[in-house]
C-alpha cells in the first residue's frame, strides 16, 4: 500500500477548507483524511466554555493521532500536507517522526522564523480589539473585513460570505501560542519536506515563509521550497489551486515513488 495524506486545515477553518485539493488527491489514488479539529468545541456559532482551554499543542497530539491510526491502517506513515496554522502543526508532527514526507502550505511559523509586517496585524485586527489580557479566555473568530482582506484576496469576492459563514471560533490561548510559537528543531525533521509560500499573501508573509523554508533546507533530508507569486495565503482554493495541487503531487511522486513505501533519498 501507499501512503495516506492527511490534511490539517489552519486557524479558523474547519477541514471542509481541503475540499478542492483534497479531490484531486483521492482522484490521483491516495486516501484522504481532512479532520476538523475538536468540531465540538470549535462551532461556527457561539461556542462552549470547554474552548478557551485548549492549546495548540492540544491541536497537535490531536493530530498525532489521526496520523497513528493512518500508519496503522496501511502501514505506512501518512504524508502530512498543513495550511497556515495547520502548517506549523504539520512542522511539529515532521520533527516528532509521524510523517512520511509534509508540505509546509503557506504555514505559520515556528520560533525563530516570525517576522514582523504590518499586513498580518491588520488581517488579525480582531485579536487586537479584544486585547492581549482578555485573549486568554474568549474564543476568537476572525472578523469578516480581516478575513476579505488579508486571507481572501486571492478568492473572487463573490465567495467571500459563502467562505465566512464557514469559519469558526478558535481558542485564544491557541492565537496567543501562534503570536509566541514554540521551536522545531530542523535536525529532527528525517522526511522530505516542502515549503510552499505565496506572494500575495497578508497572513503568513512570503518573507516569513522563506525562512522555513530555509529552515527545512538544513535539515538531514535537505527540503525543497516554492513560491507561487500569482497566488495568496487562500492558495487552497483560488484560482489556479489545481495547478498547486498537481505540483504537490509531482513532488510526492519524486519523494515518495507510488511503488515504494518509503521516502526516496533526495527531493
Amino acid at each position: 500500500m501507499r501512503a495516506g495524506i492527511l490534511l490539517i486545515h489552519g486557524v479558523g477553518c474547519g477541514g471542509d477548507v481541503w475540499d478542492r485539493m483534497a479531490t484531486s488527491f483521492r482522484d490521483a489514488g491516495f486516501e484522504v483524511r481532512a479532520p476538523t479539529l475538536f468540531p465540538e468545541l470549535r462551532t461556527i456559532d457561539t461556542p462552549p466554555p470547554g474552548l478557551c482551554d485548549l492549546r495548540l499543542q492540544d491541536y497537535v497530539d490531536a493530530m498525532s493521532v489521526v496520523a497513528g491510526d493512518m500508519e496503522h491502517q496501511s502501514g505506512i506513515k501518512p504524508i502530512i500536507i498543513g495550511h497556515s496554522m495547520g502548517g506549523l502543526i504539520a512542522q511539529h508532527l515532521a520533527a516528532e517522526g509521524d510523517a512520511s514526507a509534509a508540505v509546509f502550505l503557506t504555514p505559520a511559523q515556528p520560533r525563530g522564523c516570525t517576522v514582523f509586517a504590518l499586513s498580518p496585524l491588520r488581517t488579525f485586527s480582531a485579536l487586537l480589539k479584544i486585547g492581549r489580557k482578555k485573549l486568554p479566555v474568549t474564543p476568537v473568530k476572525i472578523g469578516r473585513r480581516g478575513l476579505a482582506w488579508g486571507v481572501l484576496n486571492g478568492v473572487e469576492p463573490a465567495r467571500h460570505d459563502e467562505l465566512y459563514a464557514q469559519m469558526r471560533h478558535d481558542s485564544g490561548r491557541v492565537y496567543l501560542d501562534l503570536m509566541e510559537p514554540d521551536p522545531v528543531d530542523e535536525s529532527s525533521v528525517h522526511i522530505p519536506t516542502l515549503t510552499i509560500a505565496a506572494g500575495k499573501d497578508r497572513a503568513t508573509m512570503p518573507k516569513a515563509v522563506r525562512k522555513v523554508g530555509q529552515k527545512y533546507a538544513r535539515s538531514p533530508v535537505p527540503g525543497a521550497f516554492r513560491e507561487y507569486p500569482g497566488h495568496a495565503h487562500m492558495i487552497l482554493d483560488e484560482p489556479g489551486t489545481e495547478e498547486v495541487t498537481a505540483d504537490i503531487l509531482t513532488w510526492i511522486e519524486k519523494v515518495m515513488p507510488a511503488d515504494k513505501s518509503v521516502p526516496a533519498s533526495v527531493n
